[in-house]
């Protein structure tokens, strides 16, 4: 791929013009704070089943995934139905009661269920802290790919990036986020269903593939993790899945909750066909290089040393695509945690429509920037980092929502001790690793003890009124109320 830089550019360029005629059409469709943070509560099906699969499918997959599977083989394969099982109670028990609901953000969810300002300014504060780690990884994957093509220096390759996400972000905020994503969907699968047959092509096919991965280690193609690590990791993305802040927001932007569950279908496919080949990629890459300096480097060098030079760029602006699709959503809702839970509904309640949506932009700056610090940190490998965000969302979380929803006895005080009870819990276990307290993984230390402390405390302490129920439950003989729907 020697001519990679200028076909890149070429095949970059063309994906940029698309991505800022979206951010263009987006700018002058918002108006309103509604408007920025959920996309006027417009987006349809597809585009929404698209955005859902985009978001997930980050740098934990095109740098992570592939490069763990390179590492590890096929046994990380088993990640996915964690995935899909976080799906499924998203569906059958989160997603529909928060769509009738019609928030904007999690914390609005949390401030009415549970009848507290306060729980909603200790959520926001959680999903900040939480989401600036995990954008520093998303630059951070941008800063090896840019590095790997072009020699660049690593943080030049992270400014690009993140000048890129936040240039069309703060333009056109969700709805310039969600079909954003769509077209990054597109590209993603793209990219992935040229490359694997070209791939395979190379290796000389399944069999022989399979016949040099046994022979460089027969874990690769057998249980490189054992089930209890396995399991782990699986349940970090199952419970994170469920219950993401970001998710939850682009269900609040679709038009109901009939396209909110057929949008999670779309999701499935989507991920099907992408972690399919990304599994391939991963051996395949192995199968060939068997000795790179780190897995991380896995897809970049499949684009540059095997793939033709339209199909290897057609990767990489799909890997840069993913990244981004990731990073304008972190910067949506971690935003919105500033500006309108916190500015919005504390500082200045009666703030004007243009002063709310002015400040959303400010705060997507603010929050697209602080993370380029951590970039200079190294966290580990990009799957690591990726699994341990999703086991700190899950552990202060999953409870206070799901069980919220569906159990009428959460009180207010029960809310806040399961969100901060669960989050030290985590970060406690977290910090005295790899060595964990009674072999226990952290993710089962924050989401066991949330949950312990949520009932415990919500038995004990006085519950929040039926208003505050009314939006999630039905009434004794009646029905859900469906107002929110339109909100």
């Amino acid at each position: 791929m020697a001519n990679a830089p200028t076909v890149f550019f070429v095949v970059l360029g063309l994906y940029g013009a698309v991505i800022m005629g979206i951010a263009w059409w987006s700018y002058r469709q918002t108006h309103t704070e509604v408007d920025f943070l959920v996309a006027g509560r417009s987006i349809g099906a597809v585009v929404g089943g698209a955005t859902l699969a985009a978001t997930q499918l980050s740098a934990g997959t095109v740098v992570g995934t592939i490069g763990f599977h390179y590492m590890s083989g096929v046994s990380w394969v088993w990640i996915w139905p964690g995935m899909w099982m976080g799906w499924v109670v998203a569906a059958v028990w989160v997603a529909p009661k928060l769509r009738a609901f019609g928030g904007v953000t999690v914390p609005d969810y949390i401030a009415v269920r549970y009848n507290s300002e306060l729980a909603r300014v200790i959520s926001a504060t959680l999903i900040v802290v939480a989401y600036t780690v995990y954008l520093s990884a998303q630059y951070t994957a941008g800063g090896i790919i840019f590095q790997a093509i072009f020699r660049w220096p690593f943080f030049a390759g992270v400014f690009v990036v993140a000048l890129m996400t936040l240039l069309y972000t703060w333009m056109g905020g969700m709805r310039s986020s969600v079909y954003t994503d769509y077209v990054q969907a597109l590209v993603m699968v793209l990219a992935f269903c040229v490359a694997v047959p070209l791939l395979l092509y190379r290796v000389g096919g399944l069999e022989i593939m399979g016949r040099l991965l046994s022979g460089l280690d027969p874990r690769l193609t057998g249980w490189y993790f054992g089930f209890g690590e396995v399991t782990v990791f699986a349940l970090a993305f199952a419970l994170s899945g469920a219950t993401a802040p970001y998710q939850i927001a682009r269900i609040y932007a679709m038009r109901d909750v009939a396209t909110v569950r057929l949008a999670i279908g779309i999701a499935f496919v989507f991920q099907a066909v992408i972690g399919s080949v990304a599994l391939v990629a991963g051996l395949g890459i192995r199968a060939l290089f068997p000795m790179l300096p780190t897995p991380d480097l896995a897809s970049s060098v499949l684009a540059l040393q095997v793939l033709p030079p339209l199909a290897g760029s057609l990767l990489l602006v799909g890997a840069i695509s993913a990244i981004m699709s990731t990073c304008d959503s972190i910067m949506i809702i971690s935003a919105a945690g500033l500006s309108h839970d916190l500015y919005g509904k504390l500082v200045r309640p009666a703030a004007s429509e243009a002063e709310k949506l002015r400040v959303n932009r400010w705060s997507v700056l603010l929050v697209g920037l602080i993370p380029l610090g951590l970039t200079f940190v190294d966290m580990g490998l990009m799957q690591e980092i990726v699994v341990d965000y999703g086991k700190i969302i899950a552990s202060f979380f999953f409870v206070p929502v799901l069980f919220g929803l569906n159990w009428r006895g959460g009180t207010t005080a029960g809310a806040i001790a399961s969100m901060l009870g669960g989050f030290t819990a985590f970060m406690t276990w977290r910090l005295q690793g790899p060595a964990y307290p009674w072999g226990i993984d952290p993710i089962f230390a924050g989401v066991l003890s949330s949950l312990v402390l949520f009932v415990a405390v919500s038995r004990l302490t006085r519950p929040v009124p039926a208003s505050a129920l009314a939006p999630f439950f039905a009434a004794p003989g009646g029905s859900l109320p469906q107002g929110g729907s339109k909100r």
